[in-house]
């Protein structure tokens, strides 16, 4: 019986091949193993989704966007475990979206002790903010006649308190600051109870 000869290119060529498959069925094996893995938790907080929003760059385009943003930076400054710095954070963001003049009424060290304040209020009497609505963009007063412009935008937070929940209506008064920049001029206690636009 004849002997099959291989040649050293032969056997070269074999042995690529088994390590090549070898290395293909490591990889799929490992592959099934780590997608069977949870991903890592994403701190999906609305502190940080508020975060990477950058109010400079990406500023809110209507009256009505502004309200919504100083709702939602509100409501996280109110309900969220926060660190001081956090705190600062928010209010800074809150800051930007105030005018002129309601910036030069607030210093900002002054401010912050205020919301401190009051959210040390709020959790000590176990109150929270359930929930915001707004005015629907039909709704919204423009007064066009003065320079500047102004809008009024009416808005209520929903409050929890113990097993009970009241509303605290707001109006909101802003200033076009320039061409569709609008900023919060000031707010009032509102006896308007028509809004019925969900957040």
């Amino acid at each position: 019986m004849k002997q099959s000869k291989i040649g050293i290119g032969g056997t070269i060529f074999i042995v690529a091949i088994v390590a090549s498959l070898i290395v293909g069925l490591y990889m799929v094996i490992t592959r099934n193993r780590d997608s069977g893995k949870l991903e890592p938790d994403v701190d999906v907080t609305e502190y940080s989704s508020l975060k990477q929003r950058n109010l400079v760059q990406n500023y809110p385009q209507t009256a009505r966007e502004v309200v919504k943003m100083y709702c939602r930076i509100t409501k996280c400054l109110y309900n969220e475990e926060l660190s001081d710095s956090q705190t600062e954070d928010l209010v800074d963001m809150l800051r930007l979206l105030y005018s002129d003049e309601l910036l030069d009424q607030n210093p900002r060290m002054d401010m912050i002790g205020l919301v401190k304040g009051d959210i040390a209020n709020y959790k000590k009497a176990g109150r929270s903010i359930n929930s915001y609505s707004i005015d629907d963009s039909a709704d919204i007063v423009y007064v066009r006649t003065t320079k500047p412009a102004k809008a009024s935008v009416n808005m209520y937070f929903t409050l929890k308190e113990g097993a009970g929940f009241n509303r605290a209506y707001e109006e909101i008064l802003l200033v076009e600051a320039e061409e569709n920049v609008w900023k919060i001029l000031g707010w009032r206690a509102s006896d308007d109870t028509s809004v019925k636009q969900a957040e």
